[in-house]
Protein backbone atom coordinates (compact mmCIF):
# COMPACT_ATOMS: atom_id res chain seq x y z
CA UNK A 1 0.00 0.00 0.00
CA UNK A 2 2.80 2.33 0.82
CA UNK A 3 4.47 1.67 -2.43
CA UNK A 4 1.40 2.18 -4.28
CA UNK A 5 1.13 5.77 -2.58
CA UNK A 6 4.42 6.52 -3.23
CA UNK A 7 4.40 5.88 -6.80
CA UNK A 8 0.88 7.62 -6.89
CA UNK A 9 2.53 10.96 -5.87
CA UNK A 10 5.35 10.67 -8.05
CA UNK A 11 3.42 9.74 -10.99
CA UNK A 12 1.81 13.29 -9.88
CA UNK A 13 4.77 15.11 -9.43
CA UNK A 14 5.99 14.33 -12.81
CA UNK A 15 2.90 14.85 -14.26
CA UNK A 16 2.41 18.60 -12.06
CA UNK A 17 3.13 21.86 -14.23
CA UNK A 18 6.50 22.83 -13.91
CA UNK A 19 5.47 26.68 -15.12
CA UNK A 20 4.94 29.02 -12.18
CA UNK A 21 1.39 30.13 -11.79
CA UNK A 22 0.59 27.80 -15.04
CA UNK A 23 -3.04 28.10 -14.36
CA UNK A 24 -3.30 31.72 -14.14
CA UNK A 25 -1.58 31.88 -17.13
CA UNK A 26 -3.81 29.09 -18.86
CA UNK A 27 -6.89 31.34 -17.57
CA UNK A 28 -5.30 34.45 -18.83
CA UNK A 29 -4.26 33.05 -22.36
CA UNK A 30 -7.46 31.56 -22.66
CA UNK A 31 -9.62 34.54 -22.06
CA UNK A 32 -11.94 35.90 -24.44
CA UNK A 33 -12.12 39.55 -23.15
CA UNK A 34 -9.89 41.87 -24.62
CA UNK A 35 -10.27 44.52 -22.16
CA UNK A 36 -8.25 41.96 -19.17
CA UNK A 37 -5.98 40.93 -22.00
CA UNK A 38 -5.30 44.76 -22.95
CA UNK A 39 -4.69 46.06 -19.33
CA UNK A 40 -2.40 42.28 -18.40
CA UNK A 41 -0.13 43.36 -21.50
CA UNK A 42 -0.58 46.96 -20.78
CA UNK A 43 1.47 46.31 -17.06
CA UNK A 44 4.71 45.22 -19.31
CA UNK A 45 5.10 48.52 -21.02
CA UNK A 46 7.69 50.32 -20.28
CA UNK A 47 7.38 54.02 -20.63
CA UNK A 48 9.10 55.25 -23.90
CA UNK A 49 10.31 58.79 -24.47
CA UNK A 50 11.77 60.18 -28.18
CA UNK A 51 13.17 57.89 -30.01
CA UNK A 52 11.52 54.95 -28.94
CA UNK A 53 7.82 54.60 -29.68
CA UNK A 54 7.87 51.11 -27.92
CA UNK A 55 9.12 49.23 -25.23
CA UNK A 56 8.23 45.88 -23.31
CA UNK A 57 9.47 43.67 -21.21
CA UNK A 58 8.45 39.44 -21.58
CA UNK A 59 8.91 38.01 -18.25
CA UNK A 60 8.41 34.32 -18.01
CA UNK A 61 4.91 34.46 -16.75
CA UNK A 62 4.14 36.50 -19.64
CA UNK A 63 5.71 34.44 -22.27
CA UNK A 64 3.33 31.60 -21.08
CA UNK A 65 0.37 33.65 -21.43
CA UNK A 66 1.50 34.32 -24.59
CA UNK A 67 2.19 31.06 -25.97
CA UNK A 68 -1.39 29.99 -24.85
CA UNK A 69 -2.76 32.84 -26.17
CA UNK A 70 -0.86 32.04 -29.88
CA UNK A 71 -2.10 28.41 -29.82
CA UNK A 72 -6.26 29.50 -28.60
CA UNK A 73 -6.17 32.09 -31.42
CA UNK A 74 -5.02 28.58 -33.83
CA UNK A 75 -8.08 27.02 -32.30
CA UNK A 76 -6.13 24.49 -30.17
CA UNK A 77 -8.45 24.70 -27.76
CA UNK A 78 -7.07 21.50 -25.71
CA UNK A 79 -3.91 22.64 -25.27
CA UNK A 80 -2.54 21.81 -21.76
CA UNK A 81 -0.36 22.88 -18.15
CA UNK A 82 2.33 20.20 -19.74
CA UNK A 83 2.81 21.40 -23.43
CA UNK A 84 3.02 24.70 -21.88
CA UNK A 85 5.84 23.34 -19.69
CA UNK A 86 7.38 21.83 -22.72
CA UNK A 87 7.47 24.80 -24.58
CA UNK A 88 8.59 26.65 -21.44
CA UNK A 89 11.69 24.88 -21.46
CA UNK A 90 13.65 27.21 -23.87
CA UNK A 91 12.80 30.42 -22.02
CA UNK A 92 13.42 29.39 -18.12
CA UNK A 93 15.15 32.39 -16.18
CA UNK A 94 15.13 34.73 -19.25
CA UNK A 95 13.33 37.65 -19.59
CA UNK A 96 12.79 39.55 -23.10
CA UNK A 97 12.95 43.25 -24.27
CA UNK A 98 11.44 44.48 -26.92
CA UNK A 99 12.18 48.44 -27.73
CA UNK A 100 10.84 49.75 -31.45
CA UNK A 101 13.16 52.86 -32.24
CA UNK A 102 12.11 55.48 -34.53
CA UNK A 103 14.47 56.90 -37.14
CA UNK A 104 14.64 60.60 -37.75
CA UNK A 105 12.15 61.52 -40.92
CA UNK A 106 14.80 62.68 -43.23
CA UNK A 107 16.76 60.13 -42.16
CA UNK A 108 18.96 58.96 -45.17
CA UNK A 109 19.84 55.19 -44.22
CA UNK A 110 20.02 52.61 -47.02
CA UNK A 111 20.32 49.68 -44.61
CA UNK A 112 19.01 49.41 -40.96
CA UNK A 113 21.25 51.19 -38.25
CA UNK A 114 23.18 48.99 -35.99
CA UNK A 115 21.42 50.25 -32.87
CA UNK A 116 22.52 48.27 -29.74
CA UNK A 117 20.27 47.15 -26.64
CA UNK A 118 22.10 46.10 -23.55
CA UNK A 119 21.53 45.86 -19.16
CA UNK A 120 23.85 48.66 -17.35
CA UNK A 121 23.67 46.92 -14.06
CA UNK A 122 25.05 50.09 -11.90
CA UNK A 123 27.88 51.63 -11.37
CA UNK A 124 31.19 49.54 -11.01
CA UNK A 125 29.35 46.78 -11.92
CA UNK A 126 30.28 45.49 -16.09
CA UNK A 127 27.25 46.11 -18.03
CA UNK A 128 24.87 43.32 -19.45
CA UNK A 129 25.57 42.10 -23.19
CA UNK A 130 22.72 39.72 -24.70
CA UNK A 131 24.14 36.95 -26.80
CA UNK A 132 22.16 37.90 -29.86
CA UNK A 133 20.54 40.96 -30.90
CA UNK A 134 17.49 40.49 -33.13
CA UNK A 135 16.97 43.70 -35.15
CA UNK A 136 14.31 44.29 -37.59
CA UNK A 137 13.57 46.95 -40.03
CA UNK A 138 10.32 49.13 -39.60
CA UNK A 139 9.26 50.48 -42.79
CA UNK A 140 6.45 53.04 -44.42
CA UNK A 141 3.53 51.62 -46.11
CA UNK A 142 4.55 48.81 -48.63
CA UNK A 143 7.30 47.25 -46.95
CA UNK A 144 11.03 47.01 -47.99
CA UNK A 145 11.74 49.23 -50.82
CA UNK A 146 9.80 51.97 -49.35
CA UNK A 147 11.20 54.08 -46.67
CA UNK A 148 12.91 53.15 -43.60
CA UNK A 149 10.59 54.59 -40.40
CA UNK A 150 12.29 52.94 -37.37
CA UNK A 151 14.21 49.54 -35.91
CA UNK A 152 12.79 47.23 -33.52
CA UNK A 153 15.00 45.27 -31.26
CA UNK A 154 14.34 42.17 -29.47
CA UNK A 155 17.37 41.04 -26.71
CA UNK A 156 17.21 38.30 -24.29
CA UNK A 157 19.06 38.24 -20.92
CA UNK A 158 19.45 36.15 -18.16
CA UNK A 159 16.89 37.31 -15.23
CA UNK A 160 19.00 36.34 -12.03
CA UNK A 161 21.93 38.84 -13.22
CA UNK A 162 19.63 41.52 -13.75
CA UNK A 163 18.14 41.14 -10.46
CA UNK A 164 21.20 40.88 -8.98
CA UNK A 165 22.65 44.39 -10.29
CA UNK A 166 22.27 47.19 -7.83
CA UNK A 167 20.64 49.82 -10.36
CA UNK A 168 19.66 47.99 -13.49
CA UNK A 169 18.92 50.23 -17.16
CA UNK A 170 17.87 48.82 -20.17
CA UNK A 171 20.08 50.51 -22.68
CA UNK A 172 19.59 51.61 -25.95
CA UNK A 173 22.49 53.36 -28.56
CA UNK A 174 23.11 54.11 -31.86
CA UNK A 175 25.68 53.23 -34.19
CA UNK A 176 28.20 56.22 -32.71
CA UNK A 177 27.75 54.45 -28.95
CA UNK A 178 25.26 57.81 -27.99
CA UNK A 179 22.44 56.89 -25.32
CA UNK A 180 19.31 56.99 -27.08
CA UNK A 181 16.99 55.76 -24.53
CA UNK A 182 17.44 54.49 -20.89
CA UNK A 183 15.03 52.72 -18.78
CA UNK A 184 15.09 52.17 -14.82
CA UNK A 185 14.65 47.75 -14.56
CA UNK A 186 12.53 46.69 -11.55
CA UNK A 187 11.98 43.35 -12.09
CA UNK A 188 10.09 43.26 -8.34
CA UNK A 189 7.27 44.71 -10.59
CA UNK A 190 6.38 41.92 -12.89
CA UNK A 191 5.33 38.41 -12.60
Amino acid sequence: MLTRTILMLATLAVMAPQVPDAREAMRLGRSQDDALYSAFSKGYHLTPSTPVANAEIITEFRRSVLIVREHMQRGEMGFTDHELDNEMKPHRGLVTFIVEVNLHPLNTYTRMPPYEMYVSLGSGVPPLAAPEIRRDPVYALGGPGAALLGVRLEATFPRDKIAAGPAPELIVTNESADVLWRARIDLTRYR
